[in-house]
């Protein structure tokens, strides 16, 4: 890979143009496998991690954060709702979405605030319509398209280009998936054409037609009111095919599940892959470890770009509020306000707050 060059910066906005950082750019790999979003999409254990990830950050609500002190102030109208067309979870979900499978998210900037320039609305982009100019190096976005029209390098017509931290499942595991997706035809095919799993062979004179319907509606009725049954001497009970047990699909589903709980970074018990490596004492510390290991890294995407100084002024942090995910049981929060108003570190005004309660009482 070439060196990356160094551009010269001859402003502070400039710093925030397409043409000033690095992007992740996956070029396709011909000797490897890769999968559409879709077929991906129609594997339950893609699908259902998929929805764990996106739809939880999506619910997640937004705020400010003033970095000197920690101060937390109500979400711009860029982050409580980007798309003035639709509610705010849905542009998450979809962000989030696009980081999963393609490991790059887009919005379009639609408005921007007249004094700053800054972004007040902005809608997001399938990343099957993004192409890109690269410089010399190939490194270096110098311009986004969208369906092949260049966009406005600043202001309203803009990219907000989000970066995941790898290429995207549909490129890092698209062997496993479509391995999945075969998986599934599998089963389908099976439920569809499924073969019979017995065969009553005649070793001696070939039957009438009649005689054959009536031997086989005899050995149903007979099978149904007793467990033996009776064959005449040319006649022999041979099974035929393999059940679905035989046949392996619900072990290969299975392994299948664990596989797609590792490539989408999800437990494998929320996929139904059964695993007995790690228990928890708690529902906090599953909703703990799921953002953790499974969230974290598309939120700090999302967050560390929408903190940039292009979009978020200058000692302002965005970020995802965990705290009422986060939040334990009653019992759990009783105990730890009562033990930090104790302790003096907090009043009991904010311990009320805290809980979402009227503030009332006396302080200490």
């Amino acid at each position: 890979m070439p060196p990356l060059s160094t551009p010269t910066i001859t402003s502070a906005l400039e710093l925030f143009t397409p043409s000033a950082y690095p992007m992740g750019l996956w070029p396709l790999d011909a000797t490897l496998d890769y999968s559409t979003r879709a077929e991906a999409m129609t594997v339950p254990a893609v699908a259902r991690a998929r929805n764990l990830i996106a739809s939880t950050i999506a619910t997640l609500p937004r705020r400010l954060i003033v970095q000197r002190d920690g101060t937390r102030l109500t979400a711009s109208t860029l982050l409580a709702q980007p798309d003035p067309s639709v509610a705010g979870s849905v542009t998450y979900a979809w962000t989030v979405d696009d980081l999963i499978f393609y490991g790059a998210a887009y919005w379009q900037v639609l408005a921007v605030y007249s004094d700053t320039g800054r972004p007040l609305r902005a809608r997001r982009i399938d990343p099957m319509r993004i192409s890109y100019r690269t410089d010399k190096t190939g490194t270096l976005v110098e311009a986004w398209q969208i369906d092949g029209i260049a966009c406005a390098p600043t202001g309203v017509g803009s990219m907000i280009a989000f970066q995941g931290l790898d290429e995207g499942v549909l490129r890092r595991a698209g062997r496993t998936i479509a391995s999945a997706v075969q998986l599934e035809k599998a089963a389908k095919r099976y439920a569809e054409e499924a073969l019979p799993s017995l065969v009553i062979r005649n070793s001696g004179p070939d039957l009438l037609p009649d005689d054959v319907t009536a031997l086989l509606a005899n050995w149903k009725t007979a099978r149904q009111s007793r467990a033996t049954a009776y064959l005449g001497g040319n006649l022999t009970a041979d099974i035929m095919g393999m059940d679905p047990a035989a046949l392996q699909l619900v072990e290969a589903r299975r392994h299948v599940a664990l596989e797609i709980a590792r490539l989408m970074g999800v437990p494998a018990y929320y996929l139904g892959a059964e695993t007995n490596t790690m228990t928890y004492s708690n529902v906090t510390s599953e909703r703990r470890a799921l953002v953790d290991f499974s969230l974290r890294p598309f939120m700090t995407c999302i967050e560390e770009r929408l903190s940039l100084g292009d979009v978020t002024s200058s000692g302002l942090r965005a970020e995802f509020d965990l705290d009422d995910f986060l939040r334990g049981n009653p019992d759990e929060r009783a105990n730890i306000l009562s033990t930090l108003v104790g302790a003096g570190i907090l009043t009991i005004a904010e311990a009320r707050a805290t809980e979402d309660l009227a503030p009332t009482g006396t302080s200490p």
